[in-house]
């Protein structure tokens, strides 16, 4: 065996020593390791170059050979005359240089020289080279990347300081780790003064237990939106607080967002994050080069697995590879290694390796099937580890979305503007709040959105941003949609390298919380208005029982002024003895706490009142009302009462809405109902029959507001079931002197038997209608059909009677024959007429559906079709008139089977459904030619009217169709189009 360590061509070695190293073996895995690798001679010349070098730079193995190291050098870049330099001295190198390609582009690598001698004294120059464009390029992009998210976290730090929500972070045992400056001014103390310790120190006592549990489902379910407790500020108020906190928990904490709701401005938190400073670790390593069999345990291991595991060769050398990566990640290696046995080259995902010190290690790993080379045998595996960079990208990654989300998910709108006022960026709520989209936001400027009485006074507000200025301000603005928006907005300058760029906004939506402030100072001032014009006497006592208020009509009443009473017990002003039921009552409610209604004669005024008292924690409201009138009302009510009882009529008497308060026996002959059993009830709501809907008994109601007596015809169902007609003759007795309070006398008179006779009248009316436009069919028919068959039959017989050639005879009866047969068919079908207006008399008797469309089926030709789908949907038996169906379903299927396409087999669907009002459709589908509606539609149920001649017909079945229909209550409609098919739908009533 030739043990030669390398054999250039053309060039004399001296043979090396033997020794236990297999020289093949160690050429072998040079020439097919993935690092390009060279020898020379010390003076530039290259004796060897493996197939990876020759990949970096583009050049042939032959072209390296020949023209030597001159060619790779990049003779721009002064460091390689110094790292020659310092190889010739020290006797090796190791630093960061540029070489050339083939097509004239620079290659950043890591070279590593070395000066190698051999027992001779001959001394030769190892090079390991390492491609540092990927490298570069990451550590570019994550410096970038860190830079970007560095100034990010900055302006994150700006708005978390200025922001008037309270944000913090705790610890899993409820410790105060951080929190920002609004503390001072929403709780009194200052971040220091918080920080270290436990929320219970803060929190109002009785919601430290509501507050645990809170904090306990976060630690369950990772995150809680919108709890509420109280926390005590420096000087003893209460504060009121709505949360959101977000447990992260590799990080074991609980981020906390939480927004003064005290002043009831409603509205959500600001989701807060800790800031999480990006640090990206860039560690250098070398390959790792091993060689493993088919059972993947190593039979060679580089020197290089001490810098990038910790393992001496020796310790990995017969060991199994997949006893030191993670369990999860065998599956996929597997596969990429079986991939490697059957010849491919196959670069591995990252997998996770465990290093000598217990550490998992990110690998990165391209592997190349040797077994084809008996110096190696082996698979040649190529690592890297990549532990650092994957580290720094998915450290990178968390911050990114970490800011993102408290941009994006930010409940508040939150964006940006330049200098000029137009919008750099904008969040999810931003574009909700406005109504513009994110595309129509980025291209306006900021007063495009203004009202514009607050144009001036908002330009003022962002140019002193501008001078870095941050204040919180309020404006009004328009959305898309034109609605009017208060909003409570926080600037903050955006400032890069001491020059403000723009300003960030933080906008709450403060309209409800200003139209309540509004509301609350337009209703104060309207309920002095209300008590004061309300025709009733009211006044309020204090727990004292002094008058706190009296209105305008107790002072007419009693003969008093206000200023007389204020402040005054009322006991003390009116004598007890005059007023004990008052005074009693009030004791009562306010004693139970519950309002106290009646009614009473005073002497003293000499009038009926109706008094009512309310009581609450200031004391008690009282109104009282004259009801002098109505007690005369009540009094006429009975005497009307005692006559009306005796009436034979319905009589019954209800409230002004509706209710009813008295009946007579005549009410519970007619309806089964007894007073007890509908008193407070409205007729409607009960007595309400099929045909008198929700919208007829509130057309009553409604003509009740209108103080005129009326009448109303209904439908009622009594008590028993049974429906009747009644016709009420409703009158208002008007309570002009009570406030204008009113019943209503509801005098019900039955109509059954008048309305069965106007609906016998009216169907009655609608046959002879009926009948009517059937005999002008009839009579048209036999005035233009049979008049043209007739004239021709006259003409021909006169032409019988001339002389003329025997052929001209023979023609005339031809003619003569064919319009006999032409006149016999128009007989024909007014016979069909007459027989159809005859059996519209049938009785009406029950069949089973499916029967009949069985018979009609049998009675058409097998060969017609090739496929009819049945479904009658279960319907079994209906009430019909049975030769109008038969005839309905035949005319349809033969038409369907007339009419059929030639260019394809005829299919045919029967159907019926079964409706809420009782009544059935039958329909037939079809394939065939179709129908154009849109010219035919018009014509398509008339006599003689047919829309395809090439087949021959008399135009009369769809008139058939169309007029059984309708004599069974029904109607007919069509669905079509030309060449694919059509739909004839059927309805019937079915009278069951």
């Amino acid at each position: 065996m030739n043990h030669r360590l390398l054999e250039p061509e053309g060039v004399d070695l001296p043979e090396p020593t033997p020794s236990a190293v297999n020289f093949e073996m160690m050429y072998a895995l040079a020439e097919y390791s993935h690092e390009p690798k060279l020898l020379l001679w010390p003076n530039g010349e290259i004796l060897f170059v493996n197939q990876a070098m020759c990949q970096l730079v583009g050049h042939s193995k032959e072209f390296l050979l020949q023209e030597g190291r001159k060619v790779l050098v990049d003779r721009a870049d002064t460091r390689w005359e110094p790292a020659i330099q310092e190889r010739e001295n020290v006797g090796f190198f190791r630093g960061e240089l540029n070489i050339l390609h083939r097509d004239g582009y620079v290659l950043p690598v890591e070279l590593d020289s070395r000066l190698l001698y051999i027992s001779d004294g001959t001394s030769f120059v190892s090079v390991h080279i390492r491609d540092l464009r990927a490298e570069k390029r990451d550590k570019q992009k994550i410096e970038k990347q860190q830079k970007q998210l560095e100034s990010a976290l900055h302006d994150l730090s700006l708005v978390l300081d200025s922001t008037a929500d309270l944000i913090c972070t705790f610890s899993l045992d409820g410790h105060l780790l951080h929190i920002n400056k609004a503390c001072f001014s929403i709780l009194g103390y200052t971040p220091e003064e918080m920080i270290g310790k436990h929320y219970r120190n803060f929190i109002h006592p009785e919601d430290i237990p509501d507050t645990e549990g809170d904090t306990l489902q976060v630690v369950q379910k990772y995150s809680t939106i919108n709890f509420r407790n109280r926390y005590l500020h420096k000087d003893g108020t209460v504060i009121y607080f709505s949360w959101s906190s977000s447990l992260i928990k590799e990080e074991k904490k609980v981020y906390c967002i939480a927004r003064n709701i005290s002043q009831e401005i409603a509205s959500e938190e600001k989701h807060h994050e800790n800031e999480n400073r990006l640090q990206a670790l860039l560690q250098e390593g070398y390959d790792m080069i091993c060689v493993l069999n088919k059972e993947g345990t190593y039979s060679f291991v580089s020197g290089s697995v001490k810098q990038v595991l910790g393992y001496e060769s020796e310790e990995l050398t017969g060991a199994n590879a997949f006893d030191f990566i993670h369990p999860e990640d065998i599956p996929h290696v597997l596969v990429n290694f079986d991939q490697v046995l059957l010849g491919d080259i196959v670069q591995t995902k990252p997998f996770r390796f465990v290093s000598k010190t217990g550490e998992w290690r990110w690998i990165e790993t391209k592997g190349v099937n040797c077994f084809h080379n008996p110096a190696i045998s082996g698979i040649i595996i190529n690592s890297r580890d990549i532990t650092h960079r994957l580290e720094a990208q998915f450290q990178l990654e968390q911050s990114e979305k970490l800011y993102k989300a408290l941009f994006e998910n930010n409940p508040d709108s939150v964006f940006s503007l330049n200098k000029n006022g137009v919008f750099t960026s904008v969040n999810a709520a931003t574009v909700a709040c406005s109504g513009y989209s994110e595309e129509q936001l980025l291209q306006m400027n900021f007063v495009q959105l203004l009202h514009p009485d607050w144009v001036k006074e908002t330009e003022g507000e962002f140019s002193r941003a501008l001078a870095g200025e941050s204040k919180t301000t309020e404006t009004e603005i328009l959305t898309a949609l034109g609605e009017r928006l208060s909003l409570s907005i926080t600037k903050v300058p955006i400032i890069v390298n001491d020059e403000v760029l723009g300003i960030h906004v933080i906008a709450k939506d403060i309209t409800k919380a200003k139209q309540q402030q509004r509301l609350l100072e337009n209703t104060a001032k309207r309920l002095n208005t209300i008590l004061e014009s309300i025709n009733d006497a009211f006044f309020t006592l204090d727990k004292d029982w002094c008058f706190s208020y009296v209105n305008h009509e107790f002072e007419k009443a009693m003969g008093v002024s206000n200023a007389e009473l204020l402040g005054r017990d009322i006991r003390v002003v009116y004598s007890a003895n005059d007023y004990e039921i008052f005074y009693s009552s009030f004791s009562r409610a306010i004693l139970l706490q519950h309002p106290a209604h009646f009614e009473v004669f005073s002497e003293n005024l000499n009038r009926w009142l109706d008094v009512s008292a309310y009581p609450s924690e200031e004391g008690l409201a009282v109104f009282i009302r004259a009801i002098d009138a109505r007690k005369k009302v009540e009094a006429e009510l009975k005497k009307l009462s005692l006559v009306a009882s005796k009436t034979v009529n319905s009589v019954y008497i209800t409230d002004d809405e509706g209710h009813i308060e008295w009946v007579n026996e005549g009410f519970t002959r007619v309806t089964g109902y007894t007073l007890e059993e509908v008193i407070g009830r409205r007729p409607g709501d009960f007595l309400a029959g099929p045909d008198t809907d929700q919208k007829k008994v509130s057309r009553i109601r409604e003509k009740l507001h209108y103080n005129r007596p009326f009448v109303q015809e209904v439908q009622n169902r009594s008590k028993k079931g049974e429906v009747y007609w009644s016709k009420l003759d409703i009158t208002p007795i008007l309570d002009d002197q009570n406030g204008g309070g009113k019943k209503f006398i509801v005098i019900e008179t039955v109509i059954t038997e008048q309305k069965k006779a106007e609906e016998e009248r009216a169907k009655l009316t609608d046959e002879l209608l009926r009948r009517n436009r059937n005999l002008e069919q009839f009579t048209y028919i036999v005035s233009h059909n049979l008049r043209s068959p007739v004239a021709n039959i006259l003409g021909l017989t006169s032409l019988l009677t001339t002389k003329g050639s025997a052929e001209l005879q023979e023609g005339i009866t031809e003619r003569l024959n064919q319009t006999a047969q032409n006149l016999d068919s128009i007989i024909r079908d007014l016979n069909e007429m007459l027989n159809l207006q005859a059996g519209m008399l049938d009785a009406k008797d029950h069949f089973q559906l499916s029967e009949v469309v069985n018979q009609v089926l049998q009675v058409l030709p097998i060969d017609s079709f090739e496929k009819v789908e049945v479904n009658l949907n279960g319907i079994q038996e209906i009430i019909s008139i049975r030769s109008y169906v038969s005839s309905i379903i035949s005319n349809l299927l033969t038409n369907a089977i007339k009419y059929k396409n030639p260019d394809k087999p005829l299919r045919v669907c029967i159907k019926a459904e079964l409706h809420q009002d009782d009544m059935v459709c039958l329909s037939v589908t079809d394939n065939g030619l179709g129908i154009n509606l849109e010219k035919e539609g018009k014509n398509l149920f008339g006599m003689y009217k047919r829309f395809h001649f090439h087949v021959s017909g008399r135009g009369l079945g769809l008139y058939l169709v169309k007029t059984q229909a309708e004599a069974l209550g029904g109607y007919v409609k069509v669905e079509s189009k030309p060449n694919q098919g059509s739909t004839f739908k059927v309805w019937i009533k079915n009278y069951s």
